[in-house]
């Protein structure tokens, strides 16, 4: 009986050792399985981490989650689905107001603006994506417009880059057009992720559509500092100058005082807009193309 007995117990070991290494490898078998790094990055946070001095992603805010922009005011500000999370949804009365920028962003000698943006053709006027004011000018330091092209199959963008130096130079505020041969074709109603860079040591602009560069032409990738024609040097590092806040989805006019009213052409951003982001430097090929692609995975 003592044997029977002791045969059982053992039987019983044995079963319940099976049982708990088959429990543990359904364990091993349900754990999360890690997703697969993108151009050695896990998440579009840490492409260009150090670099990063400003991210708005609106997933039911307007913060920066960085702290380079702060104290905001929204004017009408609603949100809708976004490529990741939500994402700002503009209108012809939309804006956000900022009241305090940091030197992080006052001071950037290079740039790189990633942003994704759903957006249809319109008339009348050009559309203010964002803007980096500049009290003492009509326009303003750092901004991007959407030109009113009407139904259309491609963008005309224009992005604006400043460099108030001592002595002054010629070319001090430039915009950089891409229309004609150089518009940005299917842009609209789908979510497009656009990147535009600035180089301030090889005074080189680019623009990236999708993680893909775009092939510009000299005239409008190399910058200058005054007329090459007549011995112009590269531009140089980007400086701005009479800083004050900040605007999403309008022009500094928006927001009033010292800056007047909005002229009539001057028009909020009526689109989509989801994760913005402001860098410090000029991101290269297989940076912008992680960034895409980890943003689009929703990382």
């Amino acid at each position: 009986m003592k044997k029977n007995k002791s045969i059982f117990l053992l039987s019983l070991v044995l079963a319940s050792s099976v049982f708990v290494s088959c429990e543990d490898s359904i364990d091993k078998v349900n754990s999360p399985i890690p997703y697969e790094a993108i151009g050695g990055y896990d998440s579009s946070d840490d492409v260009a981490a150090t670099h990063l001095v400003s991210k708005f992603s609106f997933d039911g805010n307007i913060s920066d989650s960085k702290n380079g922009i702060t104290g905001g005011v929204g004017t009408n500000v609603t949100y809708g689905a976004g490529i990741k999370g939500e994402a700002y949804q503009g209108s012809s009365t939309s804006f956000i107001a900022y009241n305090n920028v940091a030197n992080s962003v006052i001071g950037l000698k290079n740039i790189s603006v990633s942003m994704w943006i759903k957006t249809n053709p319109h008339t009348g006027g050009a559309q203010s994506l964002f803007m980096l004011p500049k009290k003492t000018d009509f326009w303003g330091n750092i901004f991007t417009l959407i030109e009113g092209t009407g139904p259309a199959t491609t963008m005309l963008m224009k992005n604006h880059i400043q460099k108030d130096v001592t002595p002054s130079i010629p070319w001090a505020g430039q915009f950089i057009e891409h229309g004609g041969a150089n518009a940005l074709k299917n842009m609209f109603g789908s979510w497009k992720h656009i990147v535009w860079t600035y180089n301030g040591t090889s005074s080189t602009y680019s623009i990236y559509i999708d993680g893909q560069k775009l092939d510009l032409p000299a005239s409008i990738s190399k910058r200058y500092a005054s007329d090459p024609l007549t011995g112009g040097v590269g531009y140089g590092e980007l400086a701005n100058s009479e800083v004050s806040k900040f605007i999403i989805g309008g022009f500094q006019q928006h927001l009033g005082m010292p800056w007047g009213t909005p002229d009539g052409w001057m028009l909020n951003y009526t689109g989509l807009m989801d994760e913005f982001r402001i860098y410090d430097s000029a991101l290269v090929d297989n940076e912008v193309a992680a960034l895409y692609k980890l943003e689009k995975d929703k990382r």
